[in-house]
């Protein structure tokens, strides 16, 4: 492996292309792993649609800012490159004297599939050293902003016009609660910032922020929502030059508020395309996620589906997460509640473009998910759907419960990944000690391996607020996480703020092996973003900086470009 360069100049990137980092890629083809056996799920998964580019000109609202300075990179080997964590999957792993020894799959899982990228796969090395340290050259994305996690995609890839596409909402300042969106141009190192909306700058949350999709025709769709404060999801569209004016979706006529509480509203957007057109599912109806589609690319919304019919627990019925191919199929991961209100579990199906909803094995749980009326659905509780983590289970010699979710991804083989957390049993329900987990599905049956403890709670009211983790959409044998914790050993780092790993798996996720993206910081490093892009180029955002609650925070996007 060659020493990393200790930065590189992102405007003089060559046609667009990105400054090589060798040490963060694996020595491998850039082709997707090779299925493994029973792999071969429907509805394989399709680049995004990518159309037209659109215009560089600047919109109202837009500013202009280049990329920040180089980071603090020598090539020398780490000493904690090439130590993995997890092990052989078994009906419970007996911990290493540091607590991240072998790992533990599911109740009676068995060994991961055999399937494999071809070549050699090669973990980066990596050494770092001094203050904010960090792998690559860090850019500042936006200077004011964060997002929740359950609005996807947060952040995209336009292949075509060469551009980064992320939202977030603003706290404090002139900006405060403004709904944004920011433009970066991967060539040119700059970027654009508009507002989307302001109608939600009472209520500040980063709950708030948009998702979005990229329409056949090249402009921009992003739909948002607040968190709980009224009935409406909002959309704008962005034609190469401004975003047009903030629409509504009043979900009024179909019961919001619903019974329950006052603050059974809406919050959350996640649009994919399901042939041609668009689907949404937002949490809603009774606290349920329910579907909103759009058959012009989003210029207008009507009711679809109710997706799920959980009984609300506490605060809501259950979160989501969601994958789409933009081609026919919507995979969720889902728990039954907050997991401070019920000991939750994890759960996953898919959606289909004939409206049809799959367990895991692909048995039809739900054979109509459009629905005449909201009140008339055949949807049903998400506990009949493929349990991807069951509470109780015990993995890496610990006995986890209180489940939560953070990512999943299906990528082109048809395996499908998450990413989740779990609390330790009687560990308490202030503070009480959170690991992150990873599972895989391999066509048969959902595996899972220990990751590293995730830290103490962020702030006083979210007793399960952690740092997060990233899967990476165009390669199965990377994640992105976030933790004060080093993965290698489960010891607390020496910075004792929340640091950027990499975590690199060559054997279909039974182990892995980890390398720092960021170290001795002195702000923290949270909740990491992949956009999908190409098996040659990565794109790792996060935001850094302070979070104080979720409605109020001093953080900046920040990330690296890089070459695979």
């Amino acid at each position: 492996m060659r020493p990393m360069k200790a930065s590189c100049s992102v405007p003089a990137l060559m046609s667009g292309l990105l400054c090589l980092l060798p040490a963060l890629g694996c020595s491998q083809s850039s082709s997707p792993s090779n299925p493994p056996p029973g792999a071969g799920a429907p509805g394989v998964a399709g680049a995004a649609a990518n159309g037209g580019a659109p215009s560089a000109s600047s919109g109202a609202g837009g500013t202009l800012a280049t990329v920040a300075g180089a980071s603090n990179v020598s090539g020398a080997p780490s000493t904690t490159a090439g130590a993995t964590s997890g092990g052989a999957p078994s009906s419970a792993g007996a911990p290493s004297s540091a607590g991240a020894g072998g790992s533990g799959g599911s109740s009676g899982a068995g060994a991961p599939g055999s399937g494999g990228a071809a070549g050699v796969c090669t973990p980066p090395t990596v050494s770092l050293s001094g203050a904010n340290a960090v792998v690559g050259t860090l850019i500042q994305f936006n200077d004011n902003g964060a997002w929740c996690w359950y609005q996807d995609e947060r952040a995209l890839v336009d292949t075509k016009a060469n551009k980064i596409l992320l939202g977030t909402v603003a706290s404090g300042g002139s900006r405060n609660g403004y709904v944004e969106a920011v433009i970066y141009d991967i060539a040119a190192g700059t970027k654009k910032l508009y507002t989307l909306g302001t109608g939600l700058s009472s209520n500040i949350d980063d709950h708030n922020a948009p998702a979005f999709l990229i329409r056949p025709d090249g402009k921009y769709f992003a739909m948002w929502s607040g968190h709980r404060s009224d009935c409406y999801s909002r959309t704008s569209i962005f034609d190469g030059t401004a975003w047009s004016a903030e629409k509504k979706f009043d979900w009024g006529p179909l019961g919001c508020p619903w019974p329950g509480a006052d603050t059974n509203m809406v919050t959350y957007s996640n649009p994919w395309y399901m042939g041609t057109s668009i689907y949404s599912a937002v949490r809603s109806i009774a606290t349920d996620p329910a579907v909103l589609t759009s058959a012009d690319d989003g210029a207008t919304l009507s009711f679809y589906g109710r997706l799920m019919s959980t009984k609300q627990v506490g605060y809501v019925a259950g979160y989501f997460k969601y994958w789409g191919d933009n081609t026919g199929r919507i995979d969720f991961v889902g728990t039954e509640a907050h997991p401070r209100d019920a000991d939750t579990s994890l759960y996953h199906g898919y959606i289909m473009a004939d409206g049809t909803v799959h367990k895991s094995d692909g048995t039809v749980e739900d054979a109509k998910l459009k629905d005449d009326t909201a009140t008339a659905s055949t949807s049903v509780d998400i506990t009949n759907y493929t349990s991807v983590f069951k509470t109780g289970t015990t993995i890496n010699g610990v006995k986890l419960e209180h489940a939560w979710n953070h990512d999943i991804v299906r990528y082109a083989d048809g395996t499908i990944a998450v990413l989740g957390q779990a609390r330790v049993n009687g560990t308490g329900t202030d503070d009480p000690d959170k690991r992150m987990l990873y599972w895989r599905y391999d066509g048969t049956a959902w595996k899972a391996t220990y990751l590293v403890k995730g830290g103490s709670k962020l702030y006083p009211d979210e007793q399960d607020y952690i740092g997060l983790g990233a899967l990476v959409p165009d390669d199965p044998r990377t994640i992105y996480i976030s933790t004060p914790y080093n993965p290698t050993t489960d010891v607390m780092g020496p910075s004792g703020k929340h640091e950027i790993w990499r975590g690199t798996t060559c054997d279909n996720g039974a182990t892995f092996t980890w390398t720092p993206v960021t170290a001795n910081s002195t702000k923290d490093n949270l909740r990491p973003v992949v956009p999908k892009w190409d098996a040659s180029h990565t794109a790792l955002l996060w935001m850094q900086g302070t979070y104080t609650s979720a409605q109020n925070y001093a953080l900046a996007i920040v990330g690296t470009i890089s070459a695979n």
